[in-house]
């Protein structure tokens, strides 16, 4: 779908989206204990001969689904989109909450055109 298109009720949009690896804590049968994770979004890392740039880094590519639940204008204020948002890590598991989000539809828009940040994606052999 479009994303400069006006978002309409029972929209999907599907974006992809970078995911760092991060250590998980769960409850297992002998206790707490650390497992490797995926987290959306990407790390900063200091680039440069002297570290004085940085540049965003991911180490995988998934996707975050954008369901629009309904559009309403609420009188002289702007347009807003009602949705629902969640993630598929790169090894193919869908998460998230599902909780009611509310933004403008411009924000929307930018949002579903996919991630803002310029990054690069260094596997690490995971």
């Amino acid at each position: 779908m479009n994303a400069a298109a006006t978002p309409m009720r029972g929209a999907v949009f599907h974006v992809r989206y970078p995911f760092v690896r991060c250590i998980a804590t769960v409850c297992g049968e002998d206790g707490p204990e650390e497992i490797p994770s995926w987290r959306p979004g990407v790390s900063i890392e200091n680039c440069g001969p002297y570290g004085e740039d940085t540049e965003c880094v991911a180490n995988g590519e998934g996707a975050m689904i954008l369901t629009v639940i309904d559009v309403h204008k609420p009188g002289r204020f702007p347009t807003r989109v009602f949705f629902t948002r969640e993630f598929i890590s790169p090894d193919g598991n869908r998460f998230g909450k599902r909780g009611l989000r509310m933004t403008t539809v411009d924000a929307f828009r930018r949002r579903a055109a996919g991630y803002q940040l310029h990054y690069e994606v260094e596997d690490m052999g995971q």
